[in-house]
């Protein structure tokens, strides 16, 4: 796929020339590069959504517990 990207700001585009030089890349490979690693960060960060939503489904379905302040009080009672 091709896109095309326009408003660079000049520091970013500065910064991928100067890393794709040091990488030996070229710019082409070095914003293939940075946009891949983005992408996956994205796809973890959906990732962690979908399990914090699922862990919130399981503790939502969970059986209420009864309140453990009677037994706490008891407990002081005795000592």
């Amino acid at each position: 796929m091709n896109l095309t990207v326009k408003n660079i700001p000049d520091k970013v585009c500065r910064t991928l020339k100067q890393e794709a030089v040091f990488q030996g890349r070229s710019l082409n490979a070095e914003i293939i590069f940075v946009l891949t690693r983005a992408a996956e960060e994205i796809e973890r960060r959906q990732g962690m959504r979908e399990s914090w939503d699922d862990l919130n489904r399981f503790v939502a379905s969970l059986p209420k517990l009864p309140s453990s302040v009677p037994l706490i009080r008891a407990d002081r009672r005795r000592h």
